[in-house]
């Protein structure tokens, strides 16, 4: 889900500062890293403050791991450890494509809670539960088909995220309906979502002030028990994220059809694919709902082929290239999203 990566950086590591190398050398079970005295421990008061006004008194535990998460069935709240510290969030801004801001880590923490609610109560379990998000039990698939602009989820965290499995429409309608301010009623008037979450506010209305039936709070994975060093939390989240795509010479037709040829214009094309990369990457995985690894590969490839072909840009044309190389990122992907290819052969 991220722009960069380790390997980007390979031929400037020479460049970096002494503390910063140290620090992606260094094991992130040594750095100590706390909650205790960081802006996330404000971030936590606020969640339990907005769990509190809308009536429920359970407070899920939070930890640091290596990702945002709550472990299947265990009422607890993981959060990156990268957002314990300043230089640590300075390294995710880089290697990792963009640290959340204090909005985004609100939004996952909502969420977050909406799982660790379901599992306290064991809400998926019930045939209410069933009725109204369908099978928790189904396979949980990162390769989700979502239906862009359904109205039968909310709208939350990017990419049509609630579209990805039963607990995740669950956790998604959860913290819409936790959201201050959210005016949820009016906003998802004629939505077939306004039933989701009727359902939270009717069950939370039933035991928000109940004890959880599952006090359990063992975390899954704590900085404490990470081995590695940070610099091999970003190789690995690398190899997790990376799609190897057959595409050869499949869209030099339309890149020759957006740019100039070799000598004919001053600037280098690839220029111009590279400056829109990050931009692409979020607007259009967010809209699609095609992995970022994906559409990651796709750009990559057009990067590559553009340099390969020597295509070349004139400045005045800057704009409308952008704008037709954006639309072919988008149907690419869309095709992408309802056949699993990119092109037919």
């Amino acid at each position: 889900m991220r722009e960069k990566h380790p390997t980007e950086h390979g031929e400037g590591r020479g460049r970096l500062s002494p503390q910063r190398e140290a620090l992606l050398q260094a094991r992130i079970k040594d750095l100590s890293l706390r909650l205790a005295g960081t802006p996330l421990e404000r971030h936590i008061a606020q969640l339990h403050s907005e769990l509190e006004a809308k009536g429920i008194s359970f407070k899920p535990q939070c930890y640091l791991s290596d990702e945002w998460g709550c472990p299947s069935g265990v009422p607890v709240i993981g959060l990156p450890f990268y957002l314990a510290d300043p230089a640590l969030l300075s390294i995710e801004a880089d290697l990792g494509g963009g640290a959340e801001s204090e909005a985004e880590i609100l939004m996952y923490l909502r969420h977050e809670a909406g799982h660790a609610f379901n599992y306290a109560y064991r809400l998926y379990e019930t045939d209410e539960w069933l009725r109204v998000f369908g099978d928790y039990s189904r396979p949980y698939r990162d390769d989700y088909k979502p239906q862009p602009f359904s109205r039968r989820y909310v709208l939350h965290i990017s990419g049509w995220y609630a579209q990805k499995h039963p607990d995740e429409d669950f956790a998604e309608t959860f913290a819409v309906w936790l959201t201050p301010g959210s005016d949820w009623r009016k906003r998802y008037q004629g939505w077939g979502a306004l039933r989701k979450l009727q359902y939270v506010e009717d069950i939370v209305a039933r035991l928000g002030r109940a004890p959880p039936v599952v006090e359990l709070a063992e975390p899954d994975l704590t900085t404490e028990e990470m081995e590695g060093t940070v610099l091999d939390h970003y190789r690995q989240r690398e190899l997790d994220e990376k799609v190897d795509l057959e595409l050869r010479n499949a869209f030099d037709q339309s890149l020759e059809e957006i740019f100039e040829g070799p000598g004919e214009a001053p600037v280098r094309a690839e220029t111009l694919v590279q400056a829109e990369r990050q931009r692409l990457l979020s607007v259009v995985s967010q809209y699609s709902g095609v992995s970022r690894g994906v559409v990651r590969a796709l750009l990559d490839h057009l990067a590559e082929r553009t340099a390969a072909m020597g295509l070349t840009l004139h400045p005045d044309d800057s704009r409308e290239a952008g704008l037709r190389l954006a639309s072919l990122v988008t149907v690419l992907t869309m095709n992408y999203l309802y056949t699993d290819r990119f092109f037919e052969e």
